[in-house]
């Protein structure tokens, strides 16, 4: 630990000159004690004379500012000490130190404001601000963040700016006349009673913190101050050494004095405590004879230090490779190993395992103070996981009754205890016991995050929804998936005229889709062009008013209700886009997703169903699936779902889908006896769609068809003529052609027939 120069400045007013401010009992007193112990005890001076009473008036105080200022350098530690009345702005909710001569007048007043301007003044390497008067807390904006493990060489190494206020925004108590105040009385109790080299800045909040709103009706609050040079340090108080007792150089966020442990312990840990001060290892054996090992073991040297450190799948025992034992798991208690032993016994009872049991004392081992001191640090660290049920290690949702709480103190990876899967559990995660939930019911569904596919549903299948909904009861229909569906750009678009009078648009997705100048008069005239073949076959394409369902006419009028009303299209039209057409989509964010795709929880292969991939849009259906899908693949079991976050995302894999001739399709279910699709939303290629229609338009050549062959770029009023001795057919290189025979001056060449292209071929008159 570096040495510094440690500087203290006190002030303490129980004397005030004005009535407006009543007297106090135990300002000046806990001032002056709270001065000695640190000139005493940790090797504290003063560079300016405390103030006290009618000497600590806003001049004086300010005069003492500049003094520090002025004589502080960039190696130091600060201690300013603060005991007197305090206030608060009720409008501005600003907050004040009163001075001896403080009025009723704001300006009397020293603004927290001015104090902060001091310290970013200061070049000291730390600053601890305390203050114990009424509103202390208005000085801090930021709440700390949970404690990480660090040693106190490292802490000291950073800089730091830290507040510990007796209050918030509340009144504090001033204590009974010579007793000191109740925020004083445990600091104070905190500095005289620590028996170890080192104590935190960090520490000393969390006692004090604890101990006065336990014993109080006050609630001291302590933070880094933001704003004025803080860089993630704490001042660490040395204590002399004729007083130490300990020398823990590891902090974990509370003292590392016995009785102070056992003092806080009261108030945190109740009648429950995680077991900390054992190390009970299951390893490979390295005694003959032997397959395995339980090593049971000491946790902390009598300096408080852990004596076995843990990296992948190896407990560190020295600096060479054949000191280190190869480690299968590492448990906190001796019921935890019995139940993983338990569990495993197929694979167990087979080996034979030899115990090493440590010294009779570890029966009591989870007394001791460098456990509690643990156990303290690991409750402290699962308070602070936001979602207890999210896994540490994948972080993905746990949902299934067989995954452990661990703890987290691996070499390489950041401190932690909270729920792993049981398939993400590493051999050097300690394992405190199992969890999982009450009355979960078995699934094949396993490790399912409801909450990320509820948030996202809220935005999300906006018009899954309603398709989904029209094939209830053994129903397939088609969703036209287009691969452009994220280049949607072009001046134009088609407006859909409906004959009630009614108008939309042609969408991609959820927006109005676009085209180019080149594009749009092709496309408005394959539209129409469409409409009328489908006038004329009476399947008109029409819409649902009350639902806006898209469809052909005899696909919708199996799904309208009663109630609802069919309106055809009258037409399409070529319209310049305006962003002022877009139609409210309220808050949907998704047409399709969130969507399931589905893993196999062993091998995490994506499941398919001879060519076909199945998509799950209804979790909650998981199991009926599976069942289903059971009398097609028996050997699907245990899966997972990858959840598909955005329609974009959703894009990406379709399309790798199509790629690899795989058929994406949405909740299937088969008919069991003749394992075809009963029910479903098969999702097609839009392209695919689009030339299959277009195909229809085009010349199918038949038997006996008069023809001329026209050669691309050769220009000739002299085209071979013929007649086709066979309908078009595709060869064995995927060309469509037809088998051709001359006709000269107008006679048939009987001993003469070709093979040709039918892209050579045009209508002969």
């Amino acid at each position: 630990m570096k040495e510094r120069r440690n500087i203290i400045f006190t002030i303490g007013i129980d004397k005030y000159e004005t009535s407006v401010w009543k007297d106090l009992n135990n300002a000046v007193l806990d001032a002056k004690t709270i001065l000695e112990v640190f000139t005493t005890k940790y090797d504290f001076e003063e560079i300016s004379d405390s103030l006290y009473n009618h000497s600590a008036t806003k001049e004086n105080i300010y005069q003492s500012f500049n003094t520090l200022r002025s004589s502080i350098e960039p190696d130091d530690n600060v201690i300013i000490f603060f005991a007197g009345h305090g206030n608060m702005n009720p409008m501005t909710r600003r907050g004040y130190w009163i001075p001896h001569e403080g009025t009723a007048d704001t300006h009397t007043w020293i603004e927290n404001s001015v104090i902060k301007d001091f310290i970013a003044d200061l070049e000291a390497k730390h600053i601890w601000l305390i203050a114990d008067s009424c509103f202390s807390g208005t000085f801090l904006t930021n709440t700390r963040d949970v404690f990480k493990e660090k040693t106190y060489k490292e802490l000291d190494s950073r800089k730091s700016r830290w507040m510990l206020a007796s209050g918030s925004e509340e009144k504090v108590s001033d204590g009974t006349a010579g007793k000191h105040s109740p925020f004083c009385k445990y600091l104070l109790r905190l500095l005289e009673n620590n028996t170890n080299s080192y104590l935190s800045t960090l520490e000393a909040i969390n006692f004090v913190q604890v101990l006065t709103k336990n014993n109080s009706n006050q609630t001291p609050i302590g933070a880094f101050i933001d704003n004025v040079g803080h860089q993630n340090g704490e001042m660490v108080l040395c204590l002399n050494k004729e007083h130490v007792i300990q020398n823990v150089d590891i902090s974990r966020g509370k003292p590392n004095t016995p009785s102070l442990r056992l003092e806080l312990s009261k108030y945190q840990n109740g009648n429950k405590k995680i077991s900390s001060g054992k190390e009970i290892l299951l390893v490979k054996s390295f005694v003959d004879k032997v397959d395995f090992l339980i090593l049971e073991n000491f946790r902390f040297d009598d300096d408080g230090n852990k004596k076995l450190k843990f990296k992948d799948d190896k407990v560190i025992l020295g600096t060479k490779d054949e000191d280190n034992f190869e480690l299968i798991h590492r448990f906190a208690t001796w019921a935890g190993i019995t139940r993983y032993l338990e569990e495993n016994d197929q694979f167990y009872k087979k080996k034979k395992i030899a115990i090493k049991n440590a010294h009779e004392d570890i029966e009591s081992i989870e007394d001791n103070q460098f456990a509690l001191a643990q156990a303290d640090y690991i409750q402290e660290l699962i308070s602070f996981n936001k979602d207890l049920m999210l896994c540490l290690h994948c972080g993905g949702r746990i949902s299934t009754n067989d995954s452990y709480l661990v703890e987290i103190d691996e070499i390489g990876l950041k401190n932690n205890a909270g729920n792993v899967h049981n398939e993400c559990l590493r051999p050097a995660d300690r394992i405190l016991g199992k969890s999982g939930y009450e009355e979960l019911k078995d699934s094949y569904l396993v490790n399912f995050d409801y909450k990320l596919w509820g948030s996202l549903l809220e935005k999300g299948q906006g018009q899954l929804g309603s398709a989904i909904s029209q094939i209830e009861g053994n129903k397939i229909a088609i969703i036209s998936w287009n691969p452009e569906n994220n280049k949607n750009d072009g001046n134009y678009c088609i407006r859909i005229i409906y004959e009630n009078g009614t108008s939309g648009f042609v969408t991609l997705g959820k927006e109005i889709h676009r085209f180019t100048k080149h594009e749009i008069d092709e496309e408005i005239s394959f539209f129409n062009q469409n409409l009328e073949e489908a006038k004329v076959n009476g399947d008109s394409p029409c819409m649902i008013v009350e639902t806006r369902l898209f469809g052909n006419y005899k696909h919708l009028s199996e799904f309208k209700n009663d109630n609802q009303t069919i309106t055809k299209v009258k037409a399409y039209e070529k319209v310049l886009y305006s962003n002022q057409f877009e139609q409210n989509t309220g808050n949907i964010e998704n047409d399709y997703t969130p969507i399931g795709l589905i893993k196999d929880f062993e091998s995490e292969a994506f499941i398919r169903i001879g060519e076909i991939v199945p998509l799950i849009s209804k979790p909650e259906d998981f199991d009926a699936f599976i069942v289903n899908w059971k009398k097609i693949i028996p050997e699907i079991d245990k899966c997972t779902i990858r959840i598909i976050k955005s329609d974009f995302e959703l894009d990406t894999y379709i399309q790798s889908f199509f790629t690899e001739g795989l058929q994406p399709i949405i909740n299937p279910i088969f008919d069991t006896t003749t394992k075809q699709l009963n029910s479903g939303l098969i999702l097609r290629n839009f392209t695919d769609i689009i030339k299959e229609a277009k195909s229809k338009n085009k010349k199918t050549w038949k038997k006996d068809d008069k023809v001329e062959i026209v050669f691309p770029g050769v220009k000739t009023d002299k085209h071979a003529k013929g007649i086709l001795l066979t309908d078009e057919f595709i060869d064995e290189i995927g060309e469509t052609c037809v088998v051709f025979r001359p006709i000269e001056d107008g006679k048939m060449l009987d001993d003469m027939q070709f093979k040709l292209p039918t892209k050579l071929l045009s209508k002969w008159e």
